[in-house]
């Protein structure tokens, strides 16, 4: 009779005191992302390019980059959940520079919604590393983090064993060829016969060329993993007409 009564306590707090639900990104009532967040920083009409992720129309495969050849070249397919401004854009940076990884927890659902709708099932998730020095300096790898909201999700296994064993400079204010150049070398894989025949994702917060992912993909490719998606919180957008109103980052 004890227990009973403990269980009917619980059911009645759940009642009186249910948590509000508020919106990740602009803490208003009702959903995790609100409807207006999802319109302005999510996009769900446009398109993502299926090379480095940068959100494109609709109608269109690929963005002008990737067209041209200047695109990722290890990558079998990459998409972005959202733009890369605004709400997403300082939710991100509360994450990442406030030292706040807990809140990508608060998206953990939608996002991972948005990646199993977009991407092929694979054996496990792969986080773009973190050198050692930076991750002593931030404590933290928000790639990581990311990777485990993906497991906690859908269960998916995370992959371990890829390294950064170069320090590089921030690619942030880098042209395309820099980006490149600055991350040739950068990734290795500990132990590569582990990974032959796998299919992964590579899981990391922001990207803009695509290079990050395609130099760990590159990596991945030459240990021989089979199939390789890039996923991302945020990317670029290509810049459109006036009609439409969207700018490039």
């Amino acid at each position: 009779m004890q227990e009973f009564w403990k269980e009917a306590v619980k059911i009645t707090r759940a009642l009186w005191y249910e948590e509000v639900q508020t919106c990740a990104f602009c803490g208003g009532v009702g959903d995790l992302v609100c409807p207006a967040c999802t319109t302005g920083y999510l996009h769900p009409e446009l398109g993502r390019c299926r090379r480095c992720g940068k959100l494109i129309l609709k109608e269109k495969a690929s963005c002008l980059d990737c067209e041209a050849g200047k695109g990722p070249k290890h990558l079998d397919l990459v998409t972005a959940w959202g733009h890369y401004s605004g709400g997403l854009r300082e939710f991100i940076q509360k994450v990442k520079f406030e030292a706040q990884p807990r809140r990508l927890m608060e998206i953990a659902r939608p996002f991972a919604n948005w990646a199993i709708s977009q991407l092929p099932a694979v054996d496990g998730v792969v986080a773009v590393p973190m050198h050692a020095s930076r991750l002593a300096e931030r404590g933290f790898n928000q790639a990581e983090v990311l990777a485990s909201v993906i497991h906690w999700e859908l269960g998916l296994p995370i992959i371990e064993g890829v390294e950064r064993i170069k320090p590089t400079p921030s690619q942030i204010k880098l042209t395309r060829h820099d980006r490149l150049h600055n991350l040739k070398d950068a990734f290795a894989v500990r132990e590569p016969r582990s990974l032959t025949g796998r299919s992964v994702w590579i899981v990391d917060d922001v990207t803009t060329t695509g290079a990050t992912l395609d130099a760990v993909a590159g990596a991945l490719s030459g240990s021989g993993v089979k199939t390789i998606y890039g996923l991302c919180l945020a990317a670029g957008i290509e810049k459109k007409t006036c009609a439409f109103g969207y700018l490039a980052l």
